[in-house]
């Protein structure tokens, strides 16, 4: 009794000055981001170089022997252990105040002085709550792993969620974003789910970044979800959690609760349909065939790929004794009439465009030259699951595919791997003579991330010469991914100090909103001295008008119109739709280019009455250049000016 009263004595004077050095550690944070504010340095880099100092402050006691007078045993962690863990939490909470300082001094629009008050002491409360808890541990290993666990997906959530709406869009978002202001039930390349969900975003919270994100948000809430439950069905409640933690970390399905993509719901949608698919062929629950044809009807109708999880579906109620009674039920019929009547809009929109968006999908890409793109394949595998992850699902297919014999595993052993290689087969397959897209493969491995976890939490029967090794390598594949997150976010919407941006406006989107900030400045003059409609074209297939439509109209010209380059004999999808060239003829136009030379080709000038010269803009975020694009401006499109009635076909040389 006594030595556990000393030890729970130690425990709380440990604590008690663990709370002193934050305090401590606080209060320089505070004095040193209000010095440098008031001497003119930007809140935005001052917040950083006032964390690094008091960062630095807490360090020495870890580096030196000064720690000790922190008096908590930590018999399980070295010296360098407890370095690498300070840094990585160091690193996540400078990232996710970065959004916090961000949020309030741009957003709430408070005064500097609360903000740093605001920012030092939320740092201090994170400091303290993970030096306590991973630094300074007085909990068991196991409970720690646990509230790492769940820490890890409660922060990448928070991150996500405090720059949604503050890191610019990047060109497929206004695409999709232009789809919105376009609503329909079709488009040229994808079917309309990501519209609907941006045009409902926007109409509840603005025509911002964060209305158009929102929906990708709330798709990943679903992901997970579904996931949780497809993981813990098929194997147990701690594997279930694990499953999240690999929804929440691994790139391509962090990344999917994020960017506004189709991507998005149909991640939600695949795994959704998994988890109705395992209720309904393993928990014999007959209205599970509803929610499949649901869910498999949403995913239709966010992207065509989803059609891949039917074949597995098939085949294995065909091959396995106890799942083929459900031929000569009228539920799994009934369900994929369900889908197909979600679907059936789509079908209908393609019907009246003459198959538009089913021939871009299929047999244009079938139709495509030669090309053999395996090894791109791998490597975009490697990215979206980090080479770790692609380690543990070839591992993990092996293992299922091995329990495929076992009577008791071997069913749902049978869903795994069949859900997992006819999708990856097809796309195998297609990668041998076509083009491949680097995220097409990102949702089948929802199929055999359960398995992964399963692995990853140490279960019993995993296979002990592998297993253990996919455990230790796990840890910093976790550590490095949020670590990289936490950075990536920072740069992107506050930069560092010392650190300036790429020239290269593609590169990152770091100054899209800049970028159209110039271009309407520049529509603006233009529609001063013209008498005809201004039109702004980019000189790319869709990224340069996307950004232009969603940022210039919000600069100083809000009825900036972005029309694609089919006026000037380009292709640009759907604005080729939208903006037909006929239409346009007699309007001004600015023609945008992020590259001189695309403005200098001989046959632009076939398409206007006069055109201007190359004129040069340069963008700058935060006072420090980030690049620059090129314009010129034509008058009289399509070889007229004035009524579009009037205007003839342009004659070119």
């Amino acid at each position: 009794m006594q030595q556990l009263q000393a030890l729970q004595a130690t425990h709380i004077r440990g604590f008690m000055r663990l709370s002193a050095l934050a305090a401590i550690c606080a209060l320089v944070d505070l004095l040193l981001f209000m010095v440098l504010t008031q001497i003119g340095v930007d809140p935005m880099k001052a917040h950083v170089l006032s964390f690094i100092s008091s960062g630095f402050l807490s360090g020495i006691y870890i580096v030196t022997r000064a720690s000790d007078w922190i008096d908590i045993p930590t018999n399980d962690l070295s010296r360098s252990q407890q370095l690498a863990i300070f840094l990585t939490l160091r690193i996540l909470t400078l990232g996710l105040r970065g959004g916090i300082v961000f949020a309030t001094l741009t957003g709430f629009n408070l005064p500097v002085p609360v903000v740093g008050i605001f920012a030092a002491c939320a740092t201090a409360a994170m400091n303290l709550l993970g030096d306590r808890l991973f630094v300074w541990p007085v909990i068991s290993l196991e409970k720690r792993w646990q509230l790492a666990a769940v820490g890890a997906i409660v922060y990448l959530l928070a991150l996500r969620l405090v720059f949604l709406g503050f890191s610019d869009l990047v060109p497929e978002e206004t695409y999709y974003w232009n789809y919105a202001q376009h609503l329909d039930i079709g488009y040229l390349d994808h079917p309309p789910m990501v519209a609907w969900l941006i045009w409902a975003g926007t109409a509840l919270f603005g025509d911002n970044a964060f209305g158009v994100r929102v929906g990708a948000y709330l798709c990943w809430l679903l992901t997970a979800a579904f996931s949780f439950g497809l993981a813990r069905n098929l194997f147990d409640k701690t594997t279930a959690m694990a499953c999240v933690l690999l929804v929440s970390v691994v790139p391509f399905y962090f990344s999917t609760g994020f960017l506004m993509m189709p991507d998005a719901p149909l991640t939600a949608a695949w795994a959704a349909t998994l988890y109705f698919l395992e209720r309904a062929l393993f928990g014999e629950k007959p209205s599970a065939w509803y929610g499949a044809g649901l869910s498999l009807g949403m995913g239709l109708l966010s992207k065509y790929t989803i059609v891949l999880l039917g074949p597995p579906a098939l085949l294995l109620v065909l091959i396995d004794p106890k799942s083929r009674h459900w031929l000569g039920r009228k539920e799994p019929y009934l369900g994929a009439a369900l889908s197909l009547l979600l679907f059936s809009p789509v079908i209908y929109w393609n019907a009246t465009h003459e198959w538009m968006s089913f021939a871009f999908q299929g047999s244009r890409r079938v139709g495509e030259a030669f090309q053999f793109t395996l090894p791109s394949l791998i490597v975009s595998v490697v990215v979206l699951l980090t080479p770790t992850g692609l380690v543990a699902a070839a591992a993990s297919l092996m293992a299922n595919f091995t329990s495929v014999r076992s009577r008791e595993a071997g069913r749902k052993a049978l869903f795994i791997t069949l859900s997992t290689l006819i999708p990856l087969g097809v796309f195998v397959a297609f990668s041998l003579f076509h083009e491949n897209k680097p995220n097409w493969t990102g949702p089948l491995w929802l199929a055999i991330l359960p398995s992964i976890a399963f692995v990853l939490v140490g279960a019993a029967g995993a296979e002990p010469f592998w297993g253990r090794r996919l455990r230790r390598a796990w840890i910093p594949t976790i550590g490095i991914a949020m670590v990289v997150y936490a950075l990536l976010f920072h740069y992107v919407v506050l930069g560092f100090p010392g650190i300036g941006y790429i020239h290269n406006i593609r590169t990152l989107p770091v100054a899209w909103s800049e970028f159209g900030e110039a271009v309407g400045a520049v529509e603006a003059e233009v529609e001063k001295s013209s008498a005809a409609p201004v039109v702004l074209i980019g000189t790319d297939k869709y990224f340069l008008a996307s950004e232009m439509a969603f940022y210039a109209r919000q600069a100083q010209s809000p009825r900036s119109r972005s029309v694609g380059q089919s006026a000037v004999g380009g292709n640009s999808l759907m604005y080729d739709v939208w903006y037909p060239a006929k239409t346009l003829r007699g309007n001004t136009a600015v023609l945008v280019s992020l590259k001189r030379g695309e403005l200098q080709q001989e046959d632009i000038a076939g398409y206007f009455l006069r055109l201007g010269d190359i004129q040069e803009r340069v963008v700058r975020k935060n006072g420090a250049v980030v690049g620059s694009f090129y314009y010129r401006v034509g008058y009289g499109l399509g070889g007229c000016e004035g009524d579009v009635a009037t205007c003839a076909p342009p004659s070119r040389s």
